[in-house]
């Protein structure tokens, strides 16, 4: 037989009790650790924002850049963007062919055309390439394919060409 809850009597809220009684508060232990030095005053000097890094870059070249990166590895994991960036700062660098970003990705047979390309922009996968492409042309991050000029999906290949690296779906070359 269940109680009719009109005939229930309230029950007393519970009272709130210190986790500790108060007799039991200690206080802290004396630091014994020496405190460390004070940096000299030019140590203290912010890192450069990014907006500092970015202001020496050209944003067409940002631009040029993150649009290959977006079409050519944008469903690769981020080391295979990375190189995929890396090779046009490589091929900037070598004298072999044009001098800036945007003309390397110009240039007639080597990628798409990037003035007809417009990806989405709202997007993770177009911040992450901007991103990658800042970090190229300042010259952030570690080469992932060092010296790699070249580069193919995996089911071709460059006989002519030494091998440098496979990153995900890609071939690197030299």
């Amino acid at each position: 037989m269940t109680a009719d809850p009109a005939q229930v009597a309230p029950q007393p809220t519970p009272a709130l009790v210190p986790a500790t009684a108060p007799d039991a508060v200690t206080t802290p232990a004396p630091v014994t650790q020496a405190l460390p030095q004070a940096r000299p005053e030019a140590d203290l000097q912010p890192e450069p924002a990014v907006a500092d890094v970015t202001a020496d870059i050209d944003q067409d070249e940002v631009e040029c850049v993150a649009k290959v990166v977006v079409h050519e590895a944008g469903n690769q994991p981020h080391r295979g963007q990375l190189a995929v960036a890396q090779v046009i700062r490589a091929r900037v660098k070598s004298g072999r062919f044009a001098d800036s970003a945007c003309g390397v990705v110009r240039q007639r047979g080597q990628f798409f055309n990037v003035d007809a390309y417009n990806p989405p922009r709202n997007n993770g996968r177009w911040s992450t390439a901007v991103d990658i492409a800042i970090r190229t042309l300042s010259g952030k991050d570690e080469d992932v394919a060092p010296g790699a000029l070249f580069f193919h999906s995996a089911g071709s290949s460059m006989p002519k060409r030494v091998r440098v690296a496979q990153i995900a779906d890609h071939i690197f070359y030299r």
